[in-house]
């Protein structure tokens, strides 16, 4: 059910994730189903919302386990090979496990969404070598990534969905830029030769050169032919022509390499040929194009009338990796802290601010705050302010808890008498959650309330 991702090995079997069910489901060429692995779980070989799937030329498939917090590597008879991360709950270096691409030596490049970097593992020993990116806004940071290219010369691009923009870095990690016009990118392609790199967000299609500058754009929202309603998954053939998943149009489109209109075929229905939200598109060196048709969960594949001409790749065998483990480079982080306020007026009446926090690992969280009256009267030093009574609490790996800030009467009492017929507040939250492993996270907040 809710197929999410799919990867084509060099022997042409289509691998899906199929997320629903937490298995990985394998079809031949003709689009039977040749077999299915993995069950809901925490143990090896099995799944918990496996997100993104890749396939490299040995026929080796890297699973993004995301909820589990790791890697599964499968050989091609569908045994794990090896399991990089750790299995969450508990610390792990790959939180959210979204998309999985490689270089020119078969070295994997994993893109954790929650934390805003990229953690690349050595094909060989499945160790990890070095990360890139760190999750924020600024320059080589990245807030909720996800997909990612790297082209054969070395450079990776990385869809910065949360910052609206593509940030580029060399394999080595070396930030070289970003292209900050490009909105909320949702699928990256790149070039074999890496000249251009083809990128999307929800109407349009843009083409970037080798340096990350625009050469030119298509598309637009509609539903007329060469328009484009939140395209999801792009992808490019041998010959250069670029595939999209229309997916709010219920079809799939074929453009040139500067967007000339080549062909389009799907409609909404649950035929052969027509699809509901399709998502990802792939087309592989012996010519078919696989579309995952989303919402109708199933996978339907295509001969391409003029099948373009590759040459599929081979890689050396993938080494054996010491078993699962927490990973000493690079070091865990603290936990990913979420805060979200639930309400925020009426103080004085209910006595109770209420917020939800998660965490994506198990943490202690604790909460303060301070409410203030938000204009002081002029023969006052400083303006009138009380504690919020701190709470504690414990909450479990991935999940949130509501956590309610109290005021005692005595108190809603004394700011009332001070603060007149006024009923504007301020109020400044702390909240610090701390795991087994790594530095605490602090979620520093001040907004306004209302007594």
């Amino acid at each position: 059910a809710y197929p999410r991702a799919i990867a084509v090995d060099g022997a042409g079997l289509l691998y899906v994730t199929n997320t629903g069910n937490d298995r990985i489901d394998v079809f031949d060429r003709s689009g039977g189903l040749l077999r299915s692995f993995g069950q809901s779980g925490r143990g090896t070989g099995q799944f918990n919302t496996p997100l993104g799937v890749g396939a490299d030329a040995a026929g080796y498939r890297y699973v993004a386990d995301s909820v589990n917090g790791r890697v599964q590597v499968l050989d091609p008879d569908g045994s794990i090979a090896a399991v990089w991360g750790s299995p969450a709950p508990g610390p792990t270096i790959l939180p959210n496990a979204v998309a999985v691409a490689f270089d020119a030596t078969g070295n994997a490049y994993v893109l954790d969404q929650r934390r805003g970097r990229v953690i690349v593992f050595d094909r060989a020993t499945g160790l990890p070598k070095r990360t890139i990116g760190s999750r924020g806004s600024g320059p080589g940071k990245l807030l909720d990534p996800s997909a990612l290219a790297i082209t054969p010369g070395g450079t990776i691009s990385v869809a910065d969905t949360g910052n609206e923009r593509v940030a580029r870095f060399t394999i080595a990690g070396e930030y070289l830029g970003a292209r900050t016009d490009a909105g909320p990118v949702v699928g990256i392609a790149v070039t074999p030769d890496g000249s251009r790199t083809y990128v999307n967000d929800k109407r349009y299609i843009r083409v970037l050169d080798a340096n990350g500058e625009a050469i030119s754009e298509f598309g637009g929202l509609g539903n007329k032919l060469g328009k484009l309603a939140a395209p999801a998954q792009i992808t490019l053939d041998a010959a250069g022509n670029l595939w999209v998943a229309d997916k709010g149009n219920n079809r799939v489109q074929q453009f040139g390499p500067d967007g000339e209109r080549l062909l389009t075929f799907g409609e909404r229905g649950i035929g052969p040929g027509q699809f509901i939200n399709p998502t990802g598109v792939s087309v592989d060196c012996r010519g078919t194009l696989t579309v995952t048709d989303t919402q109708n969960n199933r996978i339907q594949q295509f001969a391409l009338a003029a099948p373009p001409v590759a040459t599929c790749a081979t890689l050396g065998a993938l080494g054996n990796p010491p078993p699962p483990q927490l990973p000493t480079l690079p070091i865990p982080l603290g936990p990913q802290l979420d805060v979200r306020v639930l309400r925020s007026n009426g103080l004085f009446t209910s006595r109770v601010l209420a917020l939800r926090v998660g965490c994506d690992t198990v943490c202690t969280v604790e909460a303060t705050g301070t409410v203030t009256e938000r204009r002081k009267p002029r023969k006052r030093k400083r303006a009138f302010s009380v504690s919020l009574r701190k709470v504690t609490t414990k909450v479990a790996a991935g999940e949130s808890k509501i956590v309610r800030l109290t005021l005692s009467r005595a108190q809603v009492k004394r700011l009332r008498k001070a603060m007149g017929s006024r009923r504007g507040l301020t109020v400044t939250l702390q909240v610090i959650a701390t795991a087994s492993v790594g530095e605490p996270t602090a979620v520093n907040r001040r907004l306004l309330a209302g007594g």
